[in-house]
């Protein structure tokens, strides 16, 4: 009884955990695609000012950051619980060490290459030359494989849930 109710507890995790990585993958997809390649030109193009008059602005007044920062918070809760569980009863252990951290593991590279600060600099207008150009060297190549790695994650989940629907 107590592993059938952990198994549908595993199974729910695994939901919610497909959900927010395919919705981090779509967030990584579009900054790769548009948002982080704007920011890109507009640093290369000697209008970091835009930066400093708008965006910082825009940040401060709608907390953007502070909801996309509660979305992976959330991402990583889920994530590591459904690695846990998955552990636990011996299930998916593979998918769920890769994909259910995923987050984690995006996070430890992000804040390890101190990526993490010089985007907050950036973002909130106050980045000196040197930051600026950390920020444009690193940031389509990081959100780029951020993505690819959280499509690649995604689609371990969504093989890992098929493999189970047919198991069932």
């Amino acid at each position: 009884m107590k592993r059938i109710v952990m198994t549908r507890i595993q199974r729910v995790l695994w939901y919610a955990t497909t959900l927010s990585t395919g919705i981090l993958t779509g967030f990584l997809v579009s900054h790769s695609v548009m948002l982080g390649r704007f920011f890109t030109w507009l640093i290369k193009a000697d209008r970091y000012d835009v930066f400093e008059e708008s965006f910082s602005v825009f940040r401060l007044s709608s907390h953007a950051n502070v909801h996309y920062n509660l979305f992976l918070v959330v991402a990583l809760v889920i994530g590591v619980l459904y690695a846990a569980i998955s552990l636990i009863l011996r299930k998916d252990r593979p998918t769920a060490l890769l994909a259910g951290l995923s987050t984690l593991w995006v996070s430890c590279v992000f804040f390890i290459s101190r990526f993490s600060d010089a985007e907050a600099a950036v973002a909130s207008g106050v980045a000196d030359q040197s930051v600026r150009d950390f920020f444009v060297a690193w940031n389509l190549p990081m959100h780029s494989s951020f993505a690819i790695f959280y499509a690649v994650c995604f689609l371990l989940l969504l093989r890992s849930g098929m493999r189970q629907a047919v198991r069932d």
